[in-house]
């Protein structure tokens, strides 16, 4: 039986990168059900996005930028030199429109491709457009829904869950019912408290 992950997450988030490189890597050793909420925690931010900076004022970048590579060398991901922070609503209406094709995954992880290893704005609709071709979505329908805002009140209800579970970091983990993980998880953590969770 796979393990059940329901991971809350956003796209502009280094550390929820982090933790699907992890999902990815772990798969190699246990199976594992991974379902991904999106929660968009910038929720203000313009459609162009703004920097790092401008985000979190008084940032020393150089260690950030630091901390976030060591995070994510045991996994392959270099999640630290991303300037922008993007506006994520488009692109979690995207992860909204995969999953009701059966694209989640391969949403998920070109997305992060995308912003992550091709500096690319995801903010933009051309962007995701893109994504979807690549994935093989009906890129007339999957325009359509996100111009007309089709998916906003799934983002809104798993807004007001994490409200109500007052959830304050992503990722946040769950297996099953169980709050597992919280924030900035290293690999070694993760794998080690996954697996005896896998055990029956």
């Amino acid at each position: 039986m796979s393990l059940p992950l329901r991971i809350i997450f956003d796209f502009s988030c280094p550390y929820c990168y982090v933790a699907w490189g992890s999902v990815q890597k772990l798969k190699e050793k246990i199976s594992m059900e991974d379902e991904w909420v999106g929660w968009e925690i910038h929720p203000d931010l313009p459609k162009k996005g703004r920097t790092i900076q401008e985000v979190i004022p008084g940032i020393r970048l150089d260690e950030s930028q630091q901390a976030l590579n060591e995070l994510g060398a045991p996994v392959g991901l270099v999640p630290g030199n991303k300037q922008l922070v993007p506006n994520t609503r488009l692109a979690l209406q995207g992860l909204e429109f995969s999953r009701d094709h059966g694209k989640m995954q391969e949403w998920v992880a070109e997305v992060y491709k995308a912003s992550f290893v091709l500096d690319k704005n995801i903010g933009e609709m051309d962007i995701l457009v893109g994504i979807a071709d690549q994935i093989g979505l009906d890129t007339a329908a999957f325009q359509q829904a996100l111009a007309s805002d089709l998916y906003l009140e799934t983002l809104l209800k798993n807004d007001r869950e994490c409200m109500e579970k007052q959830l304050q970091w992503v990722p946040t983990i769950f297996v099953g019912q169980e709050k597992v993980f919280e924030g900035a998880v290293t690999y070694e953590v993760f794998e080690k408290t996954l697996v005896a969770l896998d055990k029956p």
